[in-house]
């Protein structure tokens, strides 16, 4: 219980100085978080790292921050900081859901509908089924670590998993954000963008084939 309590003091904390201290808006501002990256110079580094653990753990808005990367750092690193801060971020959230918040994730979540077909998920498919939702975004990303953290799934599985499938996005938001900044948009650049929804969407279907009932799984959720 002091654990819990612990945890919702802190969430809360964190939730109010985000939004008092301008962090929310910070975070779906794409120029002006580029802009204050930039001014850091290689400080930048760790907070970008920084802030890609908070957004992970306390669920904040950071669907711009692959694309942010890249335009501030170019695609190879913005690619490499973002695939560093969303494996630790995603570790950490693990962390707190398995040992920390385990007992109050599961009285709030444990009847919403994400967090049983996820854990049915993984019983019936194993680390597939984490393969497949990393890849394919069924479940928001965030809310996915905590609701894998309910499961009988290890942290260095979860964690080399996660770090794995998040390469691929992260590289490609990042370079084609770098690409658009330094070259504009071009036929060149669609192409690419094209042949990279290609690659995106052929590695969604390599989980099915350790598991030949992730089809199924697949085809419910396509329906809904």
């Amino acid at each position: 219980m002091k654990k819990i309590i612990g945890f919702l003091v802190l969430i809360v904390i964190v939730l109010v100085l985000a939004n008092q201290l301008g962090l929310v808006a910070l975070l779906t501002d794409i120029s002006q978080l580029r802009s204050y990256l930039e001014s850091l110079g290689w400080r930048g580094y760790l907070i970008f790292i920084l802030l890609s653990i908070v957004v992970a753990v306390f669920l904040l808005p950071g669907q711009f921050l692959a694309i942010v990367g890249g335009l501030a750092y170019g695609g190879w690193i913005g690619g490499g900081l973002t695939v560093i801060g969303a494996s630790l971020g995603a570790s950490i959230s693990f962390v707190i859901g398995k040992y920390v918040a385990r007992e109050y994730l599961l009285q709030r979540f444990g009847s919403d509908p994400t967090f049983q077909k996820i854990e049915k998920g993984v019983r019936e498919n194993g680390l597939s089924f984490l393969i497949f939702t990393r890849l394919v975004p069924i479940f928001p990303f965030a809310i996915q670590s905590y609701a894998y953290a309910m499961t009988p799934m290890s942290l260095k599985k979860f964690s080399l998993i996660s770090f794995l499938t998040m390469l691929p996005a992260s590289f490609i938001y990042a370079f084609m954000a770098s690409e658009i900044a330094t070259k504009g948009v071009s036929l060149k650049l669609l192409l690419e963008l094209t042949i990279a929804g290609i690659l995106l969407g052929l590695l969604s279907y390599l989980p099915k084939k350790f598991s030949r009932k992730m089809n199924d799984l697949s085809s419910k959720y396509e329906e809904r």
